[in-house]
């Protein structure tokens, strides 16, 4: 009973399946990439923009 592999809570590589979790995930389509940059691009200007804003009139 000891080396039974139902044990939860280990870290061990016996415990772990064979199968890959990535095997059936969908493709990355190019759309989503500009999505995913356009998003890191906007956050960038608000960011200065707002830092600007509060930095002009809350702060002085």
């Amino acid at each position: 009973m000891a080396e039974d592999k139902k044990v939860q809570g280990t870290l061990s590589m016996d415990a772990m399946d064979d199968e890959n979790p990535f095997e059936e995930c969908e493709p990355w389509s190019p759309i989503e990439t500009k999505l995913v940059v356009g998003s890191f691009i906007t956050a960038g200007i608000c960011l200065v923009i707002f830092g600007y804003l509060i930095n002009k009139f809350i702060l002085s």
